[in-house]
């Protein structure tokens, strides 16, 4: 028996970098091609499919054309969902393209008496497929505590158990407690654990078994692209696992201290980067430290942006944790918050009041109930694009309609 384990692919994430998206496909595209190539008997996604519930047409059509590469060749697809393909209260795309028959949702279990039973999907190969699906908030977390031993007993073996969720034992150190599941709610006595949903690469033997988070095929944010060291999914023969890489792209990573340095200084240090050969590469710039005279608004860097991207497929550009000397202290007097607010929003509004409140107003939006964090955090970054657009336009408008002088050939000025 031989399969390929791969999860977090998120396809349609970078939705408004088109250079990272298409990486973000062509890894996927890579991880299916090779595992034809290695001719598996089946392929298991452990969650995270896609970016989003409802992902954009363009990459579904994309996805569905990559995965019928396997299924014209007799392999079949298995799937499970992640946090990021599942919404409460909506159809998820994976039930769309389950019932065509592209894939088979391998989560199949009933609830009663309180207790969660568990049942498998049994390929051709032998293997039966048991799955917990990933969902938003890491709710999946309570599933594992009512989990019925009686119905993991008539599953037969050999065995895979696939989830996506974070193992409390293995979590990185940024995720809380009380998203991750001990490895002692774990199911017993399986002979292989697919893990899906940390994004780093992750092997570890539980009972004797395999216990694999294959991590992201290239990332879904900006901070996956800084810290990820590998990249890639698993080929399981016979429950041994072996690490295929997925390259697409090479990185450039490079951190500045600019502590001691101007504003003008390093602008120029920067700039002359700018000028080395970056083709084939995403550049990743972090920029630290404390400059000892000049303003941050004084480095240009949609400049440094445009010099980079000359050559680059992208730039990524951190500057998080670079401070200044010179801090303005604004006093401001008012009756009232809003009052205060609004005085502020005067003083140090570089696209006028109307912009820097309506984007205040964005992010102080409170969470409704019924809404997934995902699907909020969308909204808000819509919101907050749609008033940042507005601005881009208005200042491009503004440069049209400035006057331009030609002089012709006989001196007439137009």
């Amino acid at each position: 028996m031989k399969f390929a384990h791969l999860a977090d692919s998120h396809l349609g994430a970078f939705g408004k970098n088109p250079a990272l998206r298409d990486l973000n496909l062509k890894a996927f595209e890579k991880a299916i091609k090779k595992a034809i190539e290695e001719n598996v008997d089946f392929i298991l996604i452990a969650g995270d499919l896609f970016h989003n519930p409802i992902p954009d047409m363009n990459i579904v059509k994309n996805a569905v054309e990559i995965l019928r590469m396997a299924k014209n060749k007799g392999i079949r697809i298995y799937v499970i969902y992640g946090s990021h393909d599942f919404s409460a209260g909506t159809t998820s795309l994976l039930d769309v393209l389950s019932s065509t028959g592209l894939f088979i949702k391998a989560v199949n279990y009933e609830f009663k008496d309180g207790k969660i039973f568990l049942k498998g999907v049994r390929d051709e190969s032998g293997a039966t497929i048991v799955g917990i699906s990933g969902l938003s908030s890491s709710k999946e977390v309570e599933y594992f505590e009512h989990i019925s031993q009686e119905s993991l007993e008539k599953i037969s073996k050999p065995r895979i158990f696939a989830f996506h969720t974070t193992i409390y034992e293995l979590k990185p150190s940024y995720i809380s407690d009380k998203n991750a599941v001990p490895l002692s709610l774990l199911p017993k006595n399986f002979d292989y654990y697919a893990g899906g949903h940390l994004h780093q690469r992750i092997e570890y033997k539980f009972n004797s078994s395999p216990l694999i988070y294959p991590g992201a095929l290239f990332g879904s944010s900006y901070n996956d692209l800084d810290i990820l060291k590998d990249r890639g999914f698993y080929i399981v023969e016979d429950f041994k696992p072996k690490f295929i890489p997925v390259k697409v792209c090479e990185f450039f990573k490079k951190s500045i201290d600019a502590s001691g340095m101007d504003a003008g200084t390093l602008e120029k240090e920067i700039l002359s980067l700018a000028k080395n050969d970056y083709e084939g590469k995403v550049v990743i710039l972090k920029i630290y430290g404390k400059l000892k005279s000049g303003k941050i608004g004084d480095i240009d860097f949609h400049k440094i942006r445009e010099e980079f991207r000359k050559t680059s497929i992208d730039f990524l550009l951190n500057t998080y944790n670079l401070t200044t000397l010179e801090r303005e202290k604004i006093s401001v007097m008012g009756e009232s918050r809003e009052d205060i607010e609004n005085k502020i929003f005067g003083e140090i509004s570089v696209y006028g009041f109307d912009f820097t409140k309506k984007l205040f107003n964005i992010v102080k939006e409170p969470k409704p109930e019924d809404m997934s964090k995902g699907d909020f955090e969308d909204m808000l970054w819509n919101s907050a694009e749609r008033v940042i657009e507005g601005v881009l336009k208005d200042r491009n408008k503004k440069k049209k309609e400035k006057k331009i002088t030609i002089f012709d050939f006989g001196g007439e000025k137009t």
